[in-house]
């Protein structure tokens, strides 16, 4: 196959997130014989910085009928309005796209519902259609419809490959293919203490970090009402946030902010932001902390934690079931429960010599998780699709 194959990418996501962050991670390592065609709705630097891999344009969605008005107002066959006015002139849009660019085959990055326009041009140019399901998918009729279509689909966990199963996708068109890091990034380091004075750090404090969206189910409220019981043992640790709002709202990241900054946090809690050096962060933490409060598809953030070598807490749900085995490479906890994440703090806190020895385990598991791997997976299934 010496053709360059055209791939088209779409990514329609609600914000800079998993999807997009693994996307971009996947995409310098495939094999040179694609040609990507990189389609999102959305315009902001992370999803330009898509032009470096292929060509890359903006589709933003159109919304001609507000078609939540029609239904709140009662308007009759609201849902066919809506297809006929803003479904439909999108689908053409990316038909017309993958058209022009002789696509070979679409490929869905993350939802099926959120990329139905991309789905629907597929089926209108009778292309091969693959969904990488980073997340899970409520039984909707939008999203059994594109599943339907689904030449093949990629769950990231056997979490989500179950609830794909449930909702009529055959098990010979599921293969899971887990998220892969750059290993080269994510590695065992030494502390960096420069960047310790920079954030205030005290050489021997302890370092809680949680890396996650500022978005109301990955479990920062979680972790501050764990707070206190931590300071009670070590006055001096420090709490970083690491992660900015993203999707429809910042309601839940103002909430955080006033949380942080209440008398008995302020000092205590950092919230970071958007950071480029989160390996950096992680390698300087004393335990790294997964506390989403619903189930991860996958969960990356624990998986980062892990290849830099450091004691990790996870959600016992979703993807960290798939890695984590516990108090082997880390720890596994029911979820939601603020005295049982601070207990298991407290327990690595405690006992540095065991959690160090699990730490070691815990980058020797990620070794796994390449993200060579994963693009190596990938595009097994893409092969096979397009001969």
């Amino acid at each position: 196959m010496s053709e360059h194959l055209p791939i088209a990418f779409c990514e329609n996501g609600a914000g800079y997130g998993g999807a997009i962050i693994s996307l971009t991670a996947m995409l310098p390592h495939l094999d040179r014989r694609y040609a990507p065609v990189l389609l999102s709705g959305l315009g902001t630097e992370p999803y330009r910085q898509l032009a470096r891999f292929g060509r890359w344009r903006q589709l933003a969605p159109r919304a001609l009928v507000d078609h939540s008005a029609l239904r709140r107002r009662g308007v009759p066959f609201a849902s066919m309005i809506d297809n006929l006015f803003n479904v439909l002139p999108s689908a053409l849009r990316y038909y017309r796209i993958f058209r022009a660019e002789r696509v070979r085959l679409v490929y869905l990055n993350n939802d099926a519902s959120c990329n139905f326009a991309a789905a629907f041009g597929a089926r209108l140019a009778g292309l091969p259609l693959v969904l990488h399901a980073r997340g899970f998918h409520g039984d909707t009729s939008v999203n059994r419809l594109v599943l339907k279509w689904l030449d093949h689909c990629i769950p990231v966990s056997n979490a989500v490959k179950e609830e794909l199963l449930r909702l009529g996708v055959p098990g010979h068109k599921c293969t899971v293919v887990p998220e892969g890091l750059d290993l080269h990034q994510f590695s065992p380091r030494q502390p960096s203490s420069v960047l310790r004075a920079e954030l205030g750090l005290l050489p021997d404090a302890p370092v809680i970090t949680l890396v996650g969206g500022l978005i109301d189910w990955k479990g920062q409220d979680i972790l501050l009402q764990a707070a206190p019981r931590l300071f009670a043992r070590y006055p001096r640790a420090r709490i970083l946030l690491v992660g900015a709002a993203y999707g429809r709202d910042d309601l839940f990241a103002r909430d955080i902010a006033r949380q942080v900054a209440a008398p008995a946090m302020a000092g205590r809690v950092m919230l970071l932001g958007g950071r480029s050096d989160v390996a950096d962060i992680l390698a300087l933490s004393s335990v790294v902390v997964h506390a989403s409060t619903r189930p991860e598809p996958f969960g990356r953030t624990f998986l980062e934690g892990m290849a830099v070598g450091r004691p990790v807490i996870a959600s016992a749900e979703g993807g960290p079931l798939d890695v984590i085995t516990h108090e082997h490479d880390g720890l596994l906890i029911p979820p939601r429960d603020p005295a049982l994440l601070a207990g298991a703090i407290l327990r690595i806190l405690d006992q540095p010599e065991w959690a160090g020895r699990m730490a070691r385990q815990a980058a020797h598991t990620a070794r796994h998780y390449s993200i060579e791997a994963h693009t190596g997976a990938v595009a097994d299934i893409l092969r096979r699709l397009v001969t």
